[in-house]
């Protein structure tokens, strides 16, 4: 294998889900691809237009996309994640639906990683899983990380 991707949240669960990739990475001696997706901002809905509050646009799709990068690399310095040895590549995209940019990624993969909250039943299908959706579309295998359970 040569590329493995990991898609992350910040969520314990993609903490989880990043760990076991990196595991993977480092014993298959493939890139780590860490991509984490974001949905942008309606302009209407999200940012009004607040002139009394000294801004009068909202912010562009570089200036999210840039935020976004830079809370991903505080993130990913913060998390206790062994990545040496491991060739680590990052990516921030702006997507409507996280679970599709995940799945046309998976074209360029050879693994993809992703973690699971564990929502069953009504909760997942109200909630359309993205770690469900990615399973069965992603054009490689898919690694499915449960969030584990701090006792």
């Amino acid at each position: 294998m040569t590329r493995i991707l990991v898609g992350v949240d910040a969520s314990d669960a993609s903490i989880d889900a990043l760990k076991r990739a990196a595991e993977e990475a480092r014993w298959r001696e493939s890139t780590l691809e860490v991509v984490y997706v974001f949905e942008p901002h309606q302009q209407v809905a999200a940012y009004p237009v607040l002139p009394e509050r000294g801004t009068d646009r909202a912010p562009d799709m570089e200036e999210q996309r840039e935020k976004a990068r830079k809370s991903l690399g505080n993130w990913l310095d913060e998390i206790a994640v062994d990545f040496d040895g491991i060739d680590v590549e990052h990516s921030v995209l702006a997507e409507r639906k996280i679970a599709q940019a995940l799945i046309e990624r998976s074209k360029d993969a050879d693994l993809v990683v992703v973690g699971s909250r564990g929502r069953g039943g009504f909760a997942g299908l109200r909630l359309g899983s993205v770690s469900e959706q990615v399973t069965r579309h992603a054009k490689c295998p898919v690694l499915v990380v449960r969030e584990s359970t701090k006792e």
